[in-house]
C-alpha cells in the first residue's frame, strides 16, 4: 500500500525537466504583432480619409449697406485728441467734425486747419439773422 501511495504521488508531480527554461514566453512577440498591426491599420485608415475629397459648398455674397435699417449712422463722442508729443488741439466753436484732413504721423504746423465742422446750423442761424434784419429795415 505504501508503494501503491508512493507511485500516486510520484505520478502527481511535475515533471520540470521537459521545460526549456531559456526559451523565451510567447506573449512579447505577440504584443509587438499587435502594436504593428494597429499602426499600420490606423495608418491606412488615415490614408484612405485624406484621399477622399470633401464636397465644399459656397455661400452666394449678399451687398449690403453699412448703415442698419437704411438710416444713416452717426457717431456721437466727445473726448481728447493726444498725442505721442504735447500738444494743445482746440476748436473756436463746439460741433460734429465732418472731414479729418491729417493722418496720425502727420507734421502739421501752428495755425494749419486740422479739422472741419458741420457748420450747417450756423449757416442757417446766419440766413435767419440777415432774414430779420430785413424784415426789421423794411419796418
Amino acid at each position: 500500500m505504501d508503494d501503491e501511495r508512493r507511485k500516486a504521488l510520484q505520478d502527481l508531480r511535475i515533471d520540470r525537466e521537459g521545460t526549456d527554461p531559456a526559451r523565451p514566453r510567447a506573449w512579447p512577440r505577440f504584443l509587438v504583432l499587435a502594436v504593428a498591426a494597429a499602426l499600420a491599420l490606423g495608418g491606412l485608415a488615415f490614408w484612405l480619409a485624406a484621399q477622399r475629397a470633401v464636397p465644399v459648398t459656397t455661400a452666394a455674397v449678399v451687398e449690403s449697406s453699412g448703415a442698419a435699417g437704411g438710416r444713416p449712422a452717426v457717431l456721437n463722442a466727445s473726448g481728447y485728441v493726444t498725442a505721442r508729443r504735447q500738444a494743445t488741439v482746440s476748436s473756436k466753436v463746439t460741433g460734429k467734425v465732418a472731414e479729418v484732413l491729417i493722418e496720425e504721423g502727420m507734421q502739421v504746423e501752428a495755425g494749419q486747419v486740422l479739422a472741419r465742422l458741420d457748420d450747417s446750423q450756423a449757416r442757417l442761424a446766419v440766413g435767419l439773422a440777415e432774414a430779420r434784419l430785413g424784415a426789421a429795415g423794411k419796418a
